[in-house]
């Protein structure tokens, strides 16, 4: 149950492939392709958090080369599955360890592979590389960093320089932005065999005997702005140690990360799956945030979005809060940015970027979805009207506080950071009578641009203007604005549930066209038309992206009783397009709570399992999104543990309302609660034992 496996090689799973076979640590992403594969197969090494912009393009982060090129010939055959049909072909990844393999058997030859990302050094992985012959035969082998970089919005690499020697090559790439990545990689060939050198790429000559095994190892490391100084020797030692002090540093993550599903094999597998994803997102040394697209690529510019927050953070602080932590010290760390924001809008305090990278300036684009008939951009507003964002990170950070009761973060910016996040609300709403109301935003459905009083944008504003109160009072600093804010979140207009008990989305969402998901989508011209914006078929109905309301209901369960979330619940859901990966642990969530099991744990699949469909969302208006859903597989985590099992914490201790699916017989996980570990069993019978661990 920890081994996930695809047999066979179809061209059209490349990409899909490439994402769900990825390895990494946090700090390098490397996709899960072949080693024969060049950019066309979209071979991706990418660098969290180092960015370029090239022109007038988007500013992204970067890809490196590709350290681990193996192309197999003779003088009449390709040895690649893009040229010769094999006769099987297996592609696995080891969960447990974090370590991708390929099988592969031609009519002559076979090939087997295996890579990873190191857990250890952050900045190293490596490849192990063997060829067995049916026949004796001369191959002509090449191997060596490939410098044809896959780029979505580049070139970034104004210059490449490549020094090799004696099967070590070394790279040096300037950035557009006078950045630059030094990489080492070095190579180790089999005895007997011959190579010439061709600028990085060796070409190795092998007189291969019948059935005798011939092995080729590749360690690369990389650094960004900053010389390597040791060199690294190629062995065969070397590669097992590397690999076995990753092996053992990535199965000890799996210690309070995994949750074991009793009754549901597909359900258990799909869940390990996201944890995977979880895991691999980590890391203790490289202080930086969770890009949309996790470790997979350049989708959506490499930058950090609200999911970070909402979706991955309760993982972590449950599991392995110092990473978690590390999540709010980078929002803390581009404060500055958010300010300037602020400032740029003609407001006060912090207005966080939509989409940010390393300073916390605004990425996000005026322009980002195109039309697919015209090709023409169309406007968005998602860099000035996405505000909720700012309320969302101070919601991030009460709920780290509850679960690891680590206030320090406080008086090392955290608390500054509420402080203008409370200035930002109250400067952006505007008073209408005796009301304060926040107009012309866009809430978590995307669909509806420019909308006035979204109910998810107005709760969390009151609620992080409340925590920002709470520790200013506690710590008497930054306490100047208590008045203030008290007027301010006592006048403030939240929409009511109405006597139907239901949240009116934004105001006039009730007013618009009643219609189907169905009718909506047979409105589309081509399968790829954007449903937002002004001209969208979306947006004059009330099919929205993914769940708002229902988000609001799933964070803030708290406020409202259970017969208003019911209500919210059973309206919004047939109106749910799920748009967005977002949205199906939000109703998964909140169905469990419910008694919605059925759809609840159809929506936990969904989220579980998104990352392990070949029929992927990849393309929205135009433009390309591929990649992983790591804020997907978070939300799975949250929708057993939430949802199925009805995880809540009073008076600091774990207490629970199991909902288990049917057919689930038990579920069982560890979690850490202010530094207290409790192993958790919930049974069928909705019974459950709670088992403080030492």
């Amino acid at each position: 149950m920890f081994t996930l496996t695809k047999k066979g090689f179809e061209t059209k799973n490349i990409v899909p492939y490439g994402n769900m076979f990825l390895i990494g640590n946090g700090h390098l992403g490397y996709r899960g392709t072949l080693e024969e594969f060049k950019k066309k197969e979209l071979v991706g090494l990418n660098i969290i958090g180092f960015y370029d912009q090239y022109k007038d393009k988007w500013r992204e982060s970067l890809n490196a080369p590709n350290p681990f090129f193996v192309h197999i010939k003779t003088k009449d055959i390709s040895f690649s599955v893009l040229d010769t049909k094999p006769i099987s072909h297996t592609q696995s990844l080891d969960l447990k360890r974090a370590i991708f393999k390929r099988y592969t058997e031609f009519e002559q030859i076979t090939i087997q592979s295996e890579r990873f990302v190191s857990q250890v050094e952050d900045n190293v992985l490596c490849m192990k590389y063997q060829i067995i012959c049916k026949v004796d035969l001369e191959l002509d082998i090449s191997i060596g960093l490939d410098t044809a970089v896959y780029e979505i919005n580049g070139p970034h690499y104004k210059s490449k320089k490549v020094h090799s020697n004696n099967k070590k090559v070394e790279f040096v790439g300037i950035t557009n932005e006078d950045k630059f990545l030094h990489m080492k990689t070095c190579y180790s060939f089999p005895k007997r065999s011959t190579y010439i050198n061709e600028n990085g790429i060796y070409k190795v000559a092998l007189s291969a005997k019948k059935y005798k095994i011939y092995t080729f190892y590749a360690i690369a490391k990389l650094s960004e702005n900053q010389m390597l100084n040791s060199n690294i020797e190629i062995a065969e030692k070397l590669y097992s140690k590397y690999k076995e002090e990753h092996s053992k540093a990535f199965k000890s993550l799996w210690e309070y990360s995994d949750i074991e599903i009793a009754g549901n094999k597909e359900a258990q597998f799909n869940m390990r799956y996201s944890i995977y994803h979880l895991l691999i997102l980590g890391n203790k040394n490289y202080k930086t945030s969770i890009p949309a697209r996790g470790l997979s690529g350049q989708t959506y510019k490499g930058a950090v979005f609200w999911d970070t927050e909402i979706f991955l953070l309760p993982f972590f602080s449950y599991t392995n809060p110092s990473i978690a932590r590390s999540f709010l010290e980078y929002r803390i760390r581009t404060l500055t940015g958010a300010k300037a924001k602020a400032k740029e809008y003609g407001y006060e305090g912090a207005f966080y970027a939509w989409e940010s990278q390393e300073t916390g300036l605004e990425a996000c684009s005026k322009y980002n979805v195109t039309d697919p008939i015209t090709n023409e951009p169309i406007r968005t507003y998602f860099n000035e009207k996405q505000i909720h964002l700012s309320a969302d990170i101070i919601y991030a950070l009460e709920e780290y506080i509850k679960i690891t009761g680590d206030e320090s973060i406080l008086l090392e910016g955290g608390l500054e950071m509420a402080f203008e996040v409370a200035k930002f609300f109250m400067s952006f709403a505007k008073k209408i009578g005796s009301k304060f109301h926040i107009l012309d935003v866009i809430g978590p459905d995307e669909y509806h641009e420019r909308v006035d009083d979204n109910a998810f944008t107005n709760y969390m504003a009151k609620y992080a203007i409340e925590i920002y109160m709470k520790y200013a009072k506690k710590l008497s600093m930054f306490d100047c604005l208590l008045e203030k804010c008290a007027h301010f979140i006592e006048h403030l207009y939240l929409p009511k549930p109405n006597r139907k008990k239901l949240i009116e989305q934004f105001t006039g969402y009730f007013d618009l066209e009643d219609a189907t998901v169905d009718i909506v989508r047979s409105r589309l011209r081509v399968p790829n038309e954007y449903w937002g914006t002004e001209n969208g078929v979306a947006y004059p109905t009330r099919i929205i992206k993914q769940a708002d309301v229902i988000t609001l209901l799933c964070l803030l369960n708290s406020e409202f009783d259970k017969e208003t979330i019911k209500a919210n619940y059973n309206f919004y859901y047939p109106y749910t397009e799920h748009g967005s990966s977002l949205s199906a642990s939000m109703y998964s969530i909140t169905g469990f709570q419910i008694g919605k099991k059925k759809e609840a744990f159809e929506m936990f699949m969904k989220s579980a399992g998104i990352d392990l469909s070949t029929n992927q969302k990849l393309y929205a208006g135009g433009i390309y999104i591929g990649g992983t859903h790591p804020a997907s597989s978070g939300g799975a985590y949250m929708s057993l543990i939430y949802g199925m099992a009805g995880l809540k914490i009073i008076e600091d201790k774990p207490i629970l309302e199991p909902n288990l699916a049917k057919g689930i017989l038990s579920l069982q996980f560890k979690i850490k609660i202010k530094e207290k570990a409790y192993c958790i069993k919930v049974y069928k019978d909705n019974s459950y034992v709670v088992e403080v661990l030492k």
